[in-house]
């Protein structure tokens, strides 16, 4: 954690710096506030964290529009801080929306649209729609799965896996599940290292 505390200090000062130097209504202004967020986020702070990305939403929507991939991203964003709090209808709503900009203006193809499809698939399965979250991983999956330099062994696809094996368990589909995790196991090396976090 004292990482993340010392990123949140650079990233405050970022902040500070320029707000003095080119005002609120600034790209770099904007992502400093988004990088903020994303430590908030990662140390539980998730009030604060839909907060920062809030501000950093609107700034961006006013810089560059509803259609831009820097608001998509960081509506995807706040959606899982939304989902951290329980906001499950909030959550769904801004990720569908960031996933549908996505794929406008990168492509279905794309590595953050991966990203973002797995996303929804964690709020999906919050919400208990599990059919819904499967095909969101699987998507994810393959997009990932054909991105050369990324790999199935990338950790962002061991994380998709994980995910879908967790669904399939709550869907009842242990078969499924021990599948996923036998990939898993493969790919990080055997049944020792998967689940010793």
């Amino acid at each position: 954690m004292g990482r993340l505390k010392d990123a949140g200090k650079i990233y405050q000062t970022a902040i500070g710096i320029y707000k003095s130097a080119v005002g609120i209504e600034h790209q770099s202004y904007a992502t400093a506030v988004h990088n903020l967020a994303l430590v908030e986020r990662l140390e539980g702070n998730s009030d604060e964290a839909i907060r920062l990305f809030s501000e950093a939403l609107d700034i961006r929507r006013k810089l560059n529009g509803n259609e831009h991939v820097d608001v998509a991203i960081t509506m995807h964003n706040l959606g899982s801080a939304l989902r951290d709090t329980g906001d499950l209808e909030r959550a769904k709503d801004l990720q569908e929306k960031a996933l549908l900009i996505l794929r406008r203006r990168v492509g279905t193809e794309h590595i953050v649209t991966a990203a973002c499809m797995n996303a929804l698939g964690l709020t999906l399965k919050r919400a208990e729609n599990y059919a819904e979250a499967v095909e969101m991983y699987l998507k994810a999956l393959g997009v990932q799965e054909r991105w050369r330099d990324v790999g199935l062994k990338h950790e962002d696809c061991i994380a998709t896996l994980h995910n879908l094996a967790e669904c399939y368990d709550q869907m009842g589909k242990k078969q499924q599940a021990d599948s996923v995790r036998e990939t898993i196991m493969s790919l990080v090396g055997g049944e020792d290292s998967y689940g010793s976090s």
